[in-house]
């Protein structure tokens, strides 16, 4: 899912900016990136006592120094367009970070995941 993920997001860019979008970690300069991860997967379709499908869910942490509701706009549509569902009661609400100074915003998004396939 990851692969799938990193080819989502290649050349990612919001209003003509490009915002680098980085598996756990980011270690650039740039002051507006994205980090995602897997965060859980449900078992939810079985027969025969056997896994047939799961859900997966990831969590993208949008982190800017400035407004960031443009990025979370463009990762809904995005995400959308390529089969994942927006998961609201397990995204963040808004937050800033004292600390580093960033704006900080979690959304979830879910995937079915087809045991053996995509």
């Amino acid at each position: 899912m990851n692969s799938l993920i990193k080819q989502i997001f290649t050349n990612f860019s919001v209003d003509g900016v490009t915002i680098p979008v980085s598996f756990l970690r980011y270690n650039g300069k740039s002051t507006t990136y994205i980090t995602y991860q897997q965060v859980d997967a449900d078992d939810t379709f079985s027969y025969d006592d056997e896994l047939a499908a799961y859900v997966v869910y990831y969590d993208f942490d949008i982190f800017s120094k400035g407004d960031y509701f443009p990025i979370i706009e463009s990762v809904k549509e995005l995400m959308k367009n390529n089969g994942f569902r927006f998961q609201p009661l397990h995204s963040s609400r808004d937050m800033y970070e004292d600390d580093t100074g960033y704006y900080h915003k979690t959304l979830c998004f879910s995937k079915i995941k087809i045991e053996g396939g995509n």
